[in-house]
């Protein structure tokens, strides 16, 4: 028999793509999420993976527990039968809410150390912080493993280490860019609401004059498209001419900058200086975290200078296309799906 592992994961496309490819290197993965049912997710958000096996026991375990929410008492205190699927080797992956798992604490470290196999594995995503890390300790001492998502989280204040680091993942866009439509565009989830950490003021700043449109939920507020679906994303990134990427604090990059990147679509980086928000009693601030300037193809450090450089790609055709191919050698060079594939097996064995 197969390994198998819980996913509870509550980032809707990683969520996808862990299921995904852990699923294609032969584990037996069942999430206990938005992907309940494979075949029919929970959010529109999310694609359908109709090839990945359905349990309907534990299904079953999950609709049994007759509460007004099922899948947050689930999340909160994993059924009995669900721990008992997993079998002595299985391996429970869980994303920064880490609270779910730290409160049903004493019953799964009895779990744990009821087979020298079972593995308990938290996966970063860009939200921890100085708190996170202080929460987490304990646990990490207790044999809790931790797998990074980006080399910049060692600089978190009191971080815990990690056993793996293995970033997110992604493929080249079915659909080529062609860039015909000559504006700026962000995909970005609530992206005036959530400022100052969505930096909402550079795009505004740096994109101000020029053919603009912002997308994703919320985005009507500031005449933008509102949601997307992977369908009509997909098509927004192949047909418009540049991507302003601003990034989401306190993450050193987004699944946004990584999608944009394997589009093709030529991308400007918000750079660090920008990333300087305050926050917690430390004072710690984000910009010690950030990445994405040294991943993107293009990155500037005001809005000025950004707004320069997306005028010369509206502007030049034969430069965007130049900056077309780079986005997409960078991200086969750091996000290539095979290589983090062979991370993932190397990990979970």
């Amino acid at each position: 028999m197969s390994k198998r592992v819980l996913l509870m994961l509550s980032h809707a496309i990683e969520e996808f793509q862990q299921l995904d490819l852990l699923t294609s290197l032969g584990y037996e993965v069942f999430s206990l999420g938005g992907y309940i049912d494979p075949a029919h997710p929970h959010s529109d958000l999310r694609p359908a993976l109709p090839d990945v096996p359905f349990y309907p026991e534990l299904k079953a375990a999950v609709d049994g527990l007759d509460t007004s929410d099922n899948l947050t008492a689930a999340q909160s205190r994993i059924p009995d039968a669900i721990l008992e699927w997993l079998g002595d080797d299985g391996i429970i992956c869980l994303h920064h809410k880490e609270e779910r798992l730290w409160g049903d604490w004493p019953r799964l470290l009895d779990w744990k150390r009821g087979s020298g196999g079972r593995r308990i594995v938290w996966r970063t995503v860009g939200q921890s912080v100085s708190e996170n890390e202080k929460n987490a300790r304990p646990y990490r001492m207790a044999g809790v493993e931790r797998v990074a998502y980006s080399p910049r989280e060692a600089n978190i204040p009191g971080y815990t280490g990690h056993d793996a680091l293995i970033r997110f993942w992604g493929e080249p866009s079915t659909t080529p860019w062609n860039g015909h439509i000559g504006q700026v565009i962000n995909i970005t989830q609530h992206l005036r609401q959530r400022d100052p950490f969505t930096n909402w003021q550079f795009w505004d700043s740096a994109s101000r004059g020029l053919p603009r449109v912002a997308m994703g939920p919320g985005s009507e507020v500031i005449g933008g498209t509102g949601s997307l679906t992977p369908r009509q994303m997909e098509t927004a990134l192949a047909d418009n001419r540049a991507f302003l990427w601003c990034g989401s604090q306190p993450a050193s990059y987004t699944l946004a900058l990584i999608e944009a990147m394997f589009a093709g679509i030529p991308v400007v980086s918000i750079g660090p200086s920008w990333m300087g928000v305050r926050y917690g009693e430390d004072g710690h601030t984000s910009s010690q975290m950030f990445e994405g300037h040294e991943l993107a193809p293009l990155w500037a450090n005001d809005p000025n200078q950004a707004h320069h450089l997306l005028r010369r790609l509206l502007n030049d055709r034969d430069y965007a296309t130049e900056v077309s191919a780079a986005s997409l050698e960078r991200a086969s060079e750091f996000f290539d799906k095979a290589t983090i594939a062979g991370q993932w097996k190397a990990f979970l064995g």
